[in-house]
């Protein structure tokens, strides 16, 4: 290959990669702000229907506990449930989040 071609080549894929770098960052900025700026600073991400999970995305600094946990309980209570079994939290991959599962549970009555 001529240097010439092989030096543009370089170019053109630093490019390109400094082009998915921009899009990813400004990507995971907005995914940040939606979570933030949502009632209560929280939202459901994911759910797991065998193993009676949900999972949620949000910002410590702002979250409105009592109406995250308002949320868990109707989602638990709307699938027969009567208890909410925190999991231990993560960083969430968005900058500043956490993410945290829940277990819906029985509570056990005597």
């Amino acid at each position: 290959m001529h240097p010439m071609v092989y030096l543009h080549s370089l170019a053109f894929n630093e490019d390109k990669i400094m082009k998915k770098s921009v899009i990813s960052a400004v990507a995971l900025l907005l995914l940040a702000g939606c979570t933030a700026n949502k009632p209560g600073a929280f939202e459901r991400i994911d759910e797991d229907t065998t193993a009676h999970t949900v999972q949620y995305r949000f910002d410590p600094a702002r979250v409105n506990n009592d109406a995250m946990q308002v949320d868990l309980s109707q989602y638990c209570s709307e699938r027969g449930f009567d208890k909410v079994d925190p999991l231990p939290s993560q960083d969430s991959h968005i900058p500043g989040l956490k993410k945290t599962w829940y277990q819906c549970n029985y509570a056990i009555k005597s």
